[in-house]
C-alpha cells in the first residue's frame, strides 16, 4: 500500500519547530532500537500458545510435537502472584500525620479499586511473566475527573533503550491507534489529518494498515526546570501541546515524572525492559521436544509397519493394503525373496533418560516442581509436609512478588500525587474500618497538605506535602492460607479468647493481629461485648432492687393520703414504718 500524504499544519505555538522535529526523529530512533526487542515478544507469545513448531528445524521437527510446559510454568507463577495481591499500609512520618496515615490506609484500596487496579494488575502479571515487563500508566482522566490506571503494551511505548531507568530517558511515546471519528470529533480543525494510516504492529508478527483508524502519538518529555509536558503527533503535526494550554504552567503533573512505572521481571543491564520465563526455559523446552519428537516418530513405525515387495512379485498390492481381506492373490511363489516387513527397533533407553533428564531441567529452572502443584513422590503424603515442600518451593515465586511489591510501592506514591494535585473538591469513599464495621469517609487534598508554623508556632500561608512510608500488606487468597485463618481462630478460641470476660481484651489484641476475616470478627465481639454489658447492667439494677415482696402500692391508699407523684410510692413492707 503506497504511504498517504499528509497535510501540514504550520504549527503556530510555544514550542520551538526545530524540538518537535528532534522528538520525530527521536521516536523514529526509539522504534529502530526496539525491533530486536519486538521480534522477541512475538516469538514468546508463539511458545507461551505453543505455536513455536515454524520456529524450530523442519529437518529435525517433522512431527512438530507441542507440550504446554511453558504455559503451565507462567500460569502457575501468575496463580502465585494473584494468591498474593497486594494492599497498601500506609505510614505516617510524623506524629501529627498517625491519623491521615491510618484513613488513608482504607481510602487509597478503595480509589485503586475504583480505577480497576486489579484487572491491570492481573494482565500485566501475564505480560512480566512471557515477555519480562508489565507497564502501568498511571493517568489523570480529566473528563471523568478520577485517576486512570492502564496497562500499557510493550509494542505501543518507546523510549531510550539504552537505560535502566525510564524517568531518565530524554522523550517517552506512546502510540495508539485511535478511531478517526472520535479523532473528527475532538480535533475538528485537524480533520483532515485524521485518514486512518494507523501502521498496527500484532503478535503474529505481521504489520497490518487499518483504514479506520489513526496513529496519534503522545510524546512526554521533560524541560529543564523541572516540569513535565505532552504533545500529541500526528505525522509531523502538533495537534495538542501542553505548553499552549492555560493551566499547565507548571507541567502536565506536579511530580514531573512519565507516568508510567516498569514492572520487570529478570532485569537486563542498561535496558528499561527485562527477560522472562519464555527466555530463560524455551531453549530447554525445544530440545525436549526435539526428543519428544523422535519418540513419536518411532511409535509411529513401530505401530504402522511397511513391507518390502519385489515387483515382479506377482501379489496383488491393492488386495495386499486392504486389512480386511482374508485372501491375497498372487501368480508367482511367495517366498522371503518377494515381500519382507520391516522392523523398528525400540529407543534405546538412553535417549528416554536423557528425555526425563531434560523435564527435570526445565522443572528446576523455573522452579515449577510437580508437589507446587499437589503431585506427590517418594512417599510424602502427610498434608503438613506437602504443605511445607509447597512453601519452600515457593522460594522463586516469592522473590519476584516481593520486587512487584518494590513497583507497587512507587505506584501507591503517584497515585497519591495525583489524589494531592486534582482531588480539591471533597469525595466521599465507603471503607471498611477496624472493627469490621461499613464507614463513609470524606477525603479531599487538603489532607495531604500541612500548613507551616512559624518559630513561634503560629501557622504562616505556606504547605508542605504530608509523606508517607509505604508497606504492603498480601491479600492471600489461597486455600492454605484459608486453612491457617481456620486454625488461628480455633486456637484463640481453645486458648479462650472469646470468654466474656476476655471480649475486651480478645479486641485489643485482635488489632494487633493480621489474617483474612479478622475485621468481621472483631465486629462480632463488640456487638457480643456490648450485648454483655448491656445484661450486666440489667443485673445490676435487678439486684439494687428492693426484696421482702418488693411490691409497691400507693400510699393514698394507706389512710386518707392521695396519690400525688410516682415518689409516693413505697414497698409494701415499709407502709407503716414496718420492713
Amino acid at each position: 500500500m503506497e504511504e498517504k500524504e499528509y497535510i501540514h499544519y504550520e504549527y503556530k505555538g510555544k514550542i520551538d519547530p526545530v524540538f518537535i522535529s528532534k522528538a520525530r526523529k527521536m521516536f523514529d530512533k526509539y522504534k529502530a532500537d526496539k525491533e530486536s526487542l519486538v521480534k522477541r515478544i512475538i516469538d514468546n507469545d508463539k511458545w507461551y500458545r505453543m505455536r513455536y513448531a515454524e520456529l524450530m528445524d523442519e529437518h529435525t521437527n517433522a512431527t512438530k510435537p507441542a507440550t504446554a510446559f511453558i504455559f503451565s510454568a507462567i500460569e502457575n507463577k501468575y496463580a502465585d502472584a494473584i494468591d498474593n495481591f497486594p494492599v497498601p499500609n500506609l505510614l505516617e512520618r510524623e506524629p501529627s500525620d498517625q491519623e491521615t496515615a491510618k484513613i488513608l490506609s482504607k481510602i487509597i484500596p478503595a480509589q485503586l479499586d475504583m480505577s480497576g487496579f486489579k484487572k491491570v494488575y492481573k494482565k500485566n502479571w501475564r505480560r512480566k511473566l512471557k515477555d519480562g515487563t508489565g507497564i502501568y500508566g498511571v493517568f489523570y482522566n480529566e473528563d471523568r475527573e478520577d485517576i486512570d490506571i492502564r496497562p500499557l503494551g510493550i509494542m505501543d511505548v518507546y523510549c531510550d533503550m539504552y537505560l535502566t531507568d525510564v524517568q531518565e530517558s530524554q522523550f517517552f511515546f506512546i502510540a495508539q491507534a485511535i478511531d478517526n471519528a472520535i479523532l473528527k470529533d475532538a480535533y475538528p480543525k485537524y480533520k483532515d489529518l485524521f485518514r486512518g494510516d494507523a501502521d498496527i504492529q500484532s503478535y503474529k508478527g505481521d504489520s497490518e494498515k487499518l483504514e479506520d483508524k489513526t496513529e496519534v502519538i503522545d510524546c512526554y518529555y521533560k524541560k529543564t526546570d523541572g516540569t513535565l509536558h505532552m504533545i500529541k503527533l500526528v505525522g509531523n503535526n502538533v495537534i495538542l501541546a501542553t505548553e499552549d494550554m492555560d493551566g499547565y504552567e507548571n507541567g502536565l503533573y506536579d511530580h514531573g515524572m512519565y507516568p508510567v512505572i516498569f514492572d520487570v521481571l529478570y532485569p537486563e543491564e542498561d535496558c528499561p525492559f527485562g527477560f522472562g520465563v519464555v527466555d530463560v526455559i524455551k531453549n530447554p523446552q525445544m530440545y525436549v521436544d526435539k526428543l519428544d519428537g523422535i519418540i513419536l516418530k518411532n511409535a509411529m513405525l513401530s505401530g504402522n509397519p511397511r513391507t518390502l515387495m519385489k515387483n515382479s512379485s506377482g501379489i496383488n498390492e491393492n488386495e495386499f493394503k486392504d486389512y480386511t481381506n482374508d485372501i491375497v492373490h498372487c501368480t508367482g511363489d511367495v517366498g522371503e525373496q518377494n515381500i519382507r516387513t520391516l522392523t523398528v527397533d525400540a529407543i534405546p533407553q538412553q535417549v528416554m533418560s536423557h528425555r526425563d533428564n531434560k523435564k527435570n531441567e526445565l522443572k528446576e529452572v523455573v522452579g515449577n516442581r510437580d508437589f507446587q502443584q499437589g503431585g506427590t513422590m517418594g512417599g510424602v503424603t502427610a498434608a503438613s509436609a506437602i504443605t511445607s515442600l509447597q512453601q519452600a518451593g515457593e522460594k522463586l515465586s516469592r522473590a519476584i512478588i516481593d520486587d512487584s511489591y518494590d513497583v507497587y510501592k512507587d505506584l501507591v506514591i503517584m497515585v497519591i500525587s495525583l489524589m494531592r494535585e486534582f482531588y480539591t473538591e471533597e469525595r466521599v469513599y465507603r471503607i471498611t474500618n477496624e472493627m469490621g464495621s461499613v464507614e463513609f469517609k470524606e477525603f479531599d487534598s487538603s489532607m495531604l497538605m500541612k500548613p507551616e508554623t512559624d518559630a513561634l508556632g503560629f501557622p504562616i500561608d505556606e504547605y508542605k506535602r504530608v509523606e508517607f512510608d509505604i508497606g504492603v500488606i498480601p491479600q492471600r487468597e489461597n486455600p492454605f492460607s484459608k486453612e491457617a485463618n481456620n486454625q488461628t481462630i480455633m486456637n484463640l478460641w481453645q486458648s479462650g479468647f472469646f470468654l466474656p470476660q476476655n471480649l475486651g481484651v480478645a479486641t485489643v489484641a485482635l488489632q494487633c493481629m493480621n489474617f483474612d476475616g479478622k475485621e468481621k470478627l472483631m465486629e462480632q465481639l463488640r456487638e457480643m461485648n456490648e450485648q454483655q454489658q448491656m445484661a450486666q447492667q440489667q443485673q445490676m439494677m435487678q439486684q439494687q432492687m428492693p426484696q421482702g415482696g418488693g411490691d409497691l402500692i400507693p400510699v393514698g391508699q394507706v389512710g386518707d393520703s392521695q396519690i400525688e407523684s410516682e415518689d409516693d410510692l413505697v414497698p409494701v413492707g415499709q407502709v407503716g414504718g414496718e420492713m
